[in-house]
């Protein structure tokens, strides 16, 4: 396809990972009303985005064969930062990973929907430089942000730390594992500020004593309420897929949301919940890592050979994306 975008290789970087019903009776909370993943991977005292990231696109350069010195372009997919803006994690996997001065770091934040994001973008990005060779990273250390004796936050106990990598190109001579042909978005702005880490930013940059400055807070929707956005979210998006590209994929590479939601969204889009690659029992979800991850698993597995539906999500915003292969 036209200005498809090549998968050369992809790495992954996951913690230890732990039952989530073990992590929550530590925290002296009762885990009997939790449905959600089973285990969650808890970042090592020198695990930061940073760090996990750099570990993942080395073990991705390694599989695809390339170099450092030939990425022209390295983006950051991921929520979490080892330090605030300007200082760049890009940049810093950049250094880590010994790429040269043609090569430009960027950082883009989207929640979980950021590798799925990445890819859109890189593929526009090397068509208007002339093709290349570039590497996505998203890498997520937030379990520290969690509150685990809060059953309000039962959602939030199967997230996990970690960081997955994928290098890809476009007009090169690399061999390709499979062809990202694009994506479609749709946003529901007024859902921003779902999941709020309240203090930190311009508003409050200080939190009050006695309160956690990190802690994420689930706002605004009803249960029932957000699970309707989410539907009309991802039901959307594949429908512009579908008419931009004339496809009907008949299986899925996903965030790791919450089990009983890749439930619902499989029966909002109509493809049975077997034909998803699920990893969240084993990993928990990583966040903007999740797609990395089911496609490093995909890939290194049998490989693709049938069209992928990519789909992510972050509250207020909803993406579909075609993986083909080669």
């Amino acid at each position: 396809m036209k200005n498809a975008l090549s998968i050369l290789g992809t790495g992954v970087y996951l913690p230890p990972a732990r039952p989530v019903r073990d992590v929550v009776l530590e925290a002296g909370q009762d885990p009997s009303g939790h449905q959600g993943w089973d285990n969650c991977c808890h970042a090592l005292e020198d695990d930061h985005p940073s760090t996990m990231g750099a570990t993942a696109l080395r073990k991705a350069l390694e599989d695809a064969n390339v170099d450092p010195a030939e990425l022209k372009l390295v983006l950051f997919a991921g929520m979490s930062r080892d330090y605030l803006p300007s200082w760049s994690v890009a940049t810093e996997i950049m250094k880590a990973c010994g790429t040269q001065a043609h090569c430009m770091g960027l950082d883009m934040t989207i929640g979980c929907l950021g590798a799925l994001s990445a890819l859109d973008m890189a593929q526009g990005w090397l068509a208007t430089h002339g093709g290349g060779v570039a590497a996505i990273v998203a890498a997520e250390r937030w379990t520290y942000t969690i509150d685990y004796t809060s059953i309000e936050n039962m959602g939030l106990w199967g997230h996990s730390d970690g960081a997955a990598a994928t290098i890809v190109s476009h007009q090169t001579s690399h061999d390709s594992k499979a062809s990202f042909c694009g994506a479609e978005f749709v946003a529901q702005s007024d859902l921003n500020g779902t999941v709020l880490i309240e203090y930190g930013g311009t508003r409050h940059p200080v939190a009050p004593a006695g309160v956690k400055p990190f802690e994420r807070k689930l706002m605004g929707l009803s249960r029932n309420d957000l699970r309707q956005r989410y539907s009309d979210g991802y039901a959307n998006s594949l429908q512009a897929l579908k008419v931009r590209f004339d496809c009907n994929p008949e299986r899925v590479i996903i965030n790791q949301t919450a089990n009983l939601f890749l439930q619902l969204i499989a029966s909002v889009i109509e493809i049975p919940i077997e034909n998803f690659l699920v990893t969240g029992h084993e990993t928990g979800h990583v966040g903007s890592a999740d797609i990395l991850i089911g496609l490093d698993r995909l890939l290194h597995c049998g490989g693709m050979n049938e069209p992928y539906l990519v789909a992510g999500s972050t509250p207020y915003a909803f993406g579909s994306g075609l993986m083909i292969p080669v």
